[in-house]
């Protein structure tokens, strides 16, 4: 009858750790997952256009997240097939984001080496929560076309992707903490 005992005892701690190890697993992945949607910046729309003396890319963020951002401010590395060229950066307009906000920005484009030399573009928007703790996110830039002069169809005319930017989340390349 005792030897039951014991084995009974170990069943039953056994039943409790496992259920002990699911709820930590379930509460880190909720948790994860509120942080997530806590700092999330999405890319809506971008275009390069190309304008005689100075070309410009202009924009529009959305915070999909449930917090301010504060300070948002918007990067673009430009490169080719020899590598990273040059880089350019802006204010977004506002640069305070309420949740559910949407913010534009314009990059003026006046460095002839980028000019003559860029291919491609990759986007990195940086800002701060309210305890000034910085943050950033990776957005999908696009291609420059040769003759990128721009329309009035909200897309974007350098051929790179019209969808509007890294639809996983915000904070997922490397934001944090501090």
């Amino acid at each position: 009858m005792k030897a039951l005992s014991n084995i009974e005892f170990f069943g039953l701690s056994f039943v409790l750790i496992t259920i002990l190890a699911l709820e930590i697993s379930l509460h880190s992945d909720a948790f994860s997952q509120e942080n997530k949607k806590k700092y999330d910046m999405v890319l809506l729309s971008q275009n390069y256009n190309s304008k005689g003396f100075a070309d410009e890319i202009v924009g529009e963020i959305l915070n999909n997240g449930t917090d301010i951002a504060k300070s948002v401010e918007i990067s673009v590395v430009f490169s080719n097939d020899s590598g990273i060229i040059g880089s350019e950066s802006s204010r977004l307009d506002p640069t305070t984001m309420n949740s559910g906000d949407r913010s534009v920005f314009t990059l003026q484009l006046v460095d002839e080496v980028i000019k003559s030399n860029a291919e491609r573009y990759e986007f990195t928007i940086k800002w701060q929560d309210e305890h000034s703790i910085d943050y950033f996110a990776r957005l999908t830039g696009g291609e420059i076309a040769e003759n990128s002069g721009g329309d009035d169809s909200g897309g974007d005319d350098s051929g790179g992707d019209d969808s509007g930017g890294d639809d996983s989340g915000g904070d997922d390349s490397g934001g944090g903490g501090n």
